[in-house]
């Protein structure tokens, strides 16, 4: 709407130049009486007009008129419907409760109006504490043949309504609510503002409107087998600042979210805050189902090793019966175990053939039994890698402190560690004709690294060793060790020496921190300094997600309880924490008590890894590793030295030559996951080439030599760490696949790079549990300032969403007291009267 306004901005003045005005005025008319005498009586009304319309206008410039335009515009905001296309939306809740089925009924208008709501709660509620329902009231009738009747009719037509509600999928359920209905959601929705409509799963696509008028299908690249809530969320979160408001985000939903990324952390923490408003889809139930819902096996073990498979399955339902799986591999017979189930979750534990080295694939499956909810959950395939080979490692350490006795013990038993230690300070009671350990590294004088002690090994661990324990030519074939040799170096915090009291510059290049400060919960809490928490014991450690993905750091295949397993671990009494260098990663933070995650990762690092030359360097920021064996022995400690290791060994191993090391970030991936492809080249590569162009050439396995590149990826130096190059090979299909680098310009050798790239089918956890969650959804809508609503409550979100719109003042000001126009006038006035005065003869 536009109004044009008159103002005066000099108005304040008003009174005094109204003064000086009358003043004007009152000269001029007194001049007027004199001239009368002098001129016809025309010519004085003239002349006094024109001096009085020169005295209005400077009096009207004094007062400084301006026109002024307001344009009150309307904007509304944008509503965001987004649509769970995953797989567990295509499920049918029959065994949902009947007070459940009611709901959904009433909600898709099936039944109930204004006049049987009240009765329909009623029913409800007697469903909901397993009572049969009163069908007809104590007012309606009083003769029992009629109220026979009535009952009989309305039981019949509740039952017909819940064995239709039985067949709508979920996903079918959300459709009707939007545009089937008969009181649709969408147009109402749009008469509240814009409606965007999005459909997700594992990623998020634009829906048109078109595709509600037949049953939803999930369309290509969501990946359906995968839910993310962080995907669902993104168009509210990543908004284009010349877009209007987003006034919520009607989220339909069961709930599920696979991925195990915290979607209330990262809902909260958004700068754009959008409310979310959940629509529970599914039923609370757990339903009656046989499922995979974890399997957990290495990717990669040694020949001779007993890799374990452990699965935990779903079976509820099914509790003390009993089931069978089976463990198929080609071309062998398949392995056949009889379990009880042992209530909702039962774990189970398979051996692994490790006799050979080699790859073979494996399908794990749960046989079918009568009254399964949906049977296309009860198979998923895993591969695994057995190699003929030992992880060299070497250790190396001051005095035998805790941290060194557990992690000799843990290695020496480990039968693919080839593992040599040195401790350089032993006590000596003369039983024995030499020390127990040897003592002395034995250091070439050629400093040659192929004659050093670390020329064949894949791991060395340097504990707290004092600063001229090694001399520097042992720093510098340990830092060739890792640069030139690909291997991996671990660094471990001591609370003598290691690393606060070395001032070498090899040890600043190595080490991925700096600033290290010490947390120390052996000292009264007054001298703790402000990393401590005076009220604990000791700290945790919190992965970062970058920890979370990297094999050697988990302790279950289940994102969560690895998560819950690092948090239970026992706490840590000393530790050296700092600042991530640019270019390292941190795997592990220090997590005290009212820290925020998301400002002290970088800041209080303390498991830390950064790429070096050809090889890798971790700072580890704890001695104590040896607690994790309280009350769980072997279980935690040996498994992460025992994972650490082989890590260091598959990285030494990498493809590639004396210019360059090369291949995935994982060999395994699932379908629908990036692979991320990595060259680390040596600096004198680099040097020599500086506008190198490398690119992966991806070769299915299999096809003709002859055949083309099944997809060519461009590697682009990483902005943190110069020397690596990186690129994704995105969304490729299932199938074993051979990794070729090459480059334009460069010589790499009479040897080609090339590595290997196993693409899985994606073991869908989506239908491991088909509850609905509704305590996650709760959370996310109490953290946005949404509100959770079920079915027959879909119509809130109208009221919710009406304040929906803003009005946005657009002011413009045109100042006529300064206008040209003006002067023009003024003196126009000024030369008339000149002229008229003269003309007459008047001075």
């Amino acid at each position: 709407m536009l109004n044009q306004t008159f103002e005066f901005h000099g108005a304040h003045y008003a009174g005094w130049w109204l003064t000086c005005a009358l003043a004007a005025g009152l000269l001029v008319i007194m001049l007027y009486r004199y001239e009368r005498r002098l001129v016809p009586g025309v010519v004085g009304y003239a002349l006094l007009t024109l001096r009085l319309l020169v005295i209005g206008l400077v009096l009207l410039t004094w007062l400084e008129p301006v026109l002024t335009w307001k344009l009150d515009q309307q904007h509304a905001a944008r509503i965001l419907v987004a649509l769970d296309l995953s797989d567990s939306t295509n499920t049918t809740d029959q065994y949902a409760l009947k007070a459940e089925k009611l709901r959904w009924a009433r909600g898709l208008g099936m039944v109930g109006n204004t006049a049987v709501n009240a009765r329909l709660d009623r029913w409800i509620a007697a469903f909901a504490t397993g009572r049969e329902p009163e069908w007809v009231g104590d007012q309606e009738t009083v003769d029992p043949e009629k109220r026979a009747a009535l009952s009989r009719a309305r039981r019949q037509h509740i039952e017909s309504l819940l064995v239709e509600v039985d067949k709508l999928p979920r996903r079918e359920i959300a459709r009707r609510l939007l545009v089937g209905a008969p009181a649709p959601l969408l147009p109402e929705l749009k008469r509240l503002g814009p409606v965007s409509l999005w459909g997700f799963a594992g990623k998020i696509l634009p829906l048109d409107e078109q595709v509600l008028a037949e049953p939803l299908v999930a369309p290509a690249g969501l990946s359906p087998g995968v839910t993310s809530l962080r995907e669902a969320l993104l168009p509210a979160l990543e908004t284009d600042p010349q877009d209007p408001p987003a006034a919520g985000l009607v989220l339909f939903t069961d709930g599920h979210d696979t991925t195990g990324r915290d979607v209330v952390a990262a809902a909260r923490s958004a700068p754009a805050k959008v409310r979310v408003f959940p629509i529970v889809l599914g039923s609370e139930l757990l339903p009656k189902d046989l499922s995979i819902q974890s399997l957990d096996a290495p990717q990669t073990a040694f020949k001779n090793d007993r890799p374990l498979l452990k699965a935990v399955l779903n079976t509820a339902g099914f509790e003390s019966q009993e089931i069978e799986v089976t463990l198929e591999r080609e071309g062998t017979p398949p392995v056949v175990k009889k379990i009880t189930a042992r209530g909702v979750e039962t774990p189970v534990e398979l051996e692994l053939d490790a006799h050979e080295a080699g790859r073979r694939q494996y399908t794990f499956k749960i046989s079918p039994l009568p009254g399964e909810t949906r049977d296309d959950n009860n198979a998923a395939t895993l591969a695994l890698t057995v190699v003929d080979d030992k992880v060299h490692v070497v250790l190396l350490d001051d005095e035998a402190r805790w941290e060194f006795r557990f992690l000799d013990a843990a290695l020496r038993r480990d039968t693919r560690v080839d593992f040599k230690d040195v401790l350089f300070h032993q006590p000596q009671l003369g039983r024995l004709p030499d020390l127990y350990f040897p003592h002395r590294l034995a250091i070439p004088d050629d400093a040659d690294l192929k004659n050093s002690p670390f020329a064949d090994s894949d791991l060395v661990i340097l504990g707290d060793l004092p600063p001229g324990e090694l001399a520097p030519a042992a720093w510098n074939l340990l830092e060739k060790f890792v640069s030139e040799s690909g291997g991996t170096l671990v660094l471990g915090a001591g609370k003598n020496y290691f690393p606060l009291a070395y001032d070498l510059a090899v040890v600043a290049r190595l080490l991925p921190v700096t600033d290290l400060r010490p947390v120390d919960f052996s000292v009264p809490a007054a001298g703790r300094g402000d990393a401590a928490n005076a009220g604990s014991r000791g700290f945790h450690l919190q992965l970062t997600p970058e920890g979370e993905n990297e094999a050697f750091l988990q302790f279950d295949a289940n994102p969560q309880v690895n998560r819950d397993t690092w948090n239970s671990l026992p706490e840590h009494a000393w530790g050296l924490f700092g600042k991530a260098k640019p270019g390292a990663t941190v795997f592990a933070a220090l997590q005290l008590a009212g820290d925020d995650p998301l400002a002290a990762e970088r800041g209080s690092a303390v498991i830390v890894h950064q790429h070096y030359g050809l090889g890798q360097v971790v700072w580890l920021g704890i001695d104590s590793t040896w607690r994790w064996r309280k009350r769980a022995g072997d279980r935690y400690h040996h498994r992460f030295w025992g994972q650490l290791a082989r890590w260091a060994a598959s990285n030494k191993a990498a493809a590639g030559n004396d210019m360059v090391k090369f291949g995935p970030e994982k060999t395994d991936v699932d379908e629908g996951d990036d692979a991320l492809l990595r060259a680390r080249w040596t600096p004198e590569f680099l040097k020599k080439f500086p506008n190198v162009a490398p690119r992966v050439e991806i070769f299915r396995t299999g096809d003709s030599t002859s055949a083309p590149a099944f997809s060519v990826i461009a590697l682009r130096p990483s902005k943190a760490q110069p020397l690596i190059y990186e690129g994704r090979a995105v969304s490729l299909p299932p199938h074993e696949y051979r990794l070729k680098l090459a480059v334009a310009g460069a010589d790499l050798g009479p040897r080609e790079v090339a590595a290997d790239l196993f693409v899985h089918p994606k073991p869908s956890l989506e239908l491991s549990d088909l509850r609905s969650n509704l305590e996650l959804l709760q959370q996310l809508a109490t953290a946005t300032g949404g509100k959770l609503l079920r079915l027959d409550e879909v119509g809130q979100v109208l009221e919710l969403l009406r304040p929906s719109g803003q009005t946005a003042v657009t002011t413009s000001e045109r100042p006529l007291w300064n206008h040209w126009i003006m002067l023009l006038a003024f003196f126009a006035l000024l030369t008339a009267e000149w002229a008229l005065r003269k003309f007459n003869g008047l001075p």
